[in-house]
């Protein structure tokens, strides 16, 4: 994973061990959202722009996750792209 759990839980100011699994399962969807928006596969040295895509998006579906409001969704989803647009690899898209 690119952002750890602890790195995900001290952005949400998250003191508890009890939902760290949960946490790490929002990572690696976030992660793989953006691997598959770029179209690669990131590592731990993957850049801080990514990093910060996949920390977002985490911590946005814990704090949402009861919520169905729509416009902090599409904010929080033109950031992600806007961090990672740079990061795609156009080559693997067509």
């Amino acid at each position: 994973m690119i952002v750890t759990i602890p790195e995900v839980k001290a952005h949400l100011r998250i003191q508890h061990e009890e939902e760290d699994a949960y946490i790490g399962s929002l990572i690696e969807q976030a992660q793989s959202a953006a691997d598959d928006f770029c179209r690669v596969s990131f590592s731990e040295d993957a850049p801080p722009p990514v990093r910060l895509a996949v920390l977002l998006m985490a911590s946005h579906f814990y704090e949402c996750r009861d919520s169905s409001e729509k416009s902090g969704y599409n904010v929080m989803t033109a950031a992600f792209r806007a961090l990672l647009y740079p990061h795609r690899v156009i080559e693997q898209m067509f």
